[in-house]
């Protein structure tokens, strides 16, 4: 009895060691097919080649997606002089969005990316508007000559200026928020700022009052215009 649980367990470690061989093998044979990055590979494999997320290394690095060897879907770069492409990628070209940071000049091009070649820039807008709940739209403005760290906040219903609310409430990740008859917005503030107002007002048929949420985020310092429409 005794000898044959000992030869159970000897055949049980002895599956696992061959099993563990064969898993160390298959990775040590996982081939990733870009030549500057073919050096050494750890990550997901099949049928021998990088598949799903994985590193790999040779004179650049490559972090990220692969697929049948080569990088494949979001991944990052980086190139033995600095210069690294944090973005999207098909069949080891960059491809779809992304951005190239040129390590000699700290410059950056963000934007559409076609078979390696840059085909357009995106601008990214120095702010943005995260929520919206019961109103028509948002604006966001730079105000010329105003006072550097304030946002006014202007409701307008109908093409005119209006304050027929009730309720108004003003959050903010820095400086001080002030209401009054004539004025709403912010002072003294940072940035990156992130701001929200809430306030109730008449539906569009004036029938009954229903909840407004706006939420926003103004990453570029200046004074600014937040123009509210519901």
């Amino acid at each position: 009895m005794k000898k044959s649980i000992l030869v159970n367990s000897v055949l049980f470690v002895f599956i696992l060691l061959i099993g563990f061989i064969a898993n160390a093998q298959e990775s040590n044979e996982c081939k990733v097919l870009l030549e500057s990055i073919s050096g050494s590979y750890n990550g997901d494999c099949k049928n021998g080649l990088a598949h799903g997320k994985g590193i790999a290394q040779g004179i650049d690095k490559y972090e990220g997606k692969f697929k049948e060897g080569f990088p494949n879907g979001n991944g990052k770069y980086f190139w033995a002089n600095g210069d690294y492409y944090e973005g999207n990628w098909k069949a080891g070209k960059k491809n779809g969005r992304g951005t190239l940071y040129v390590a000699s000049t700290d410059k950056k091009l963000n934007g559409i990316w076609k078979d390696d070649n840059f085909e357009r820039e995106i601008v990214e807008l120095p702010y943005k508007v995260i929520q919206m709940l019961n109103v028509t739209s948002v604006t966001i403005m730079e105000k010329q000559g105003g006072i550097p760290g304030s946002i006014e906040v202007v409701f307008n219903r109908d093409g005119r200026e209006v304050r027929d609310f009730n309720d108004l409430l003003l959050s903010n990740n820095s400086g001080v928020s002030t209401k009054s008859i004539t004025y709403s917005g912010f002072e003294g503030v940072t940035f990156p700022f992130e701001g929200s107002l809430q306030f109730t007002a008449l539906n569009r048929l004036n029938t009954f009052e229903v909840k407004c949420n706006v939420k926003f985020i103004i990453i570029k310092e200046g004074s600014w215009k937040v123009i509210v429409k519901y």
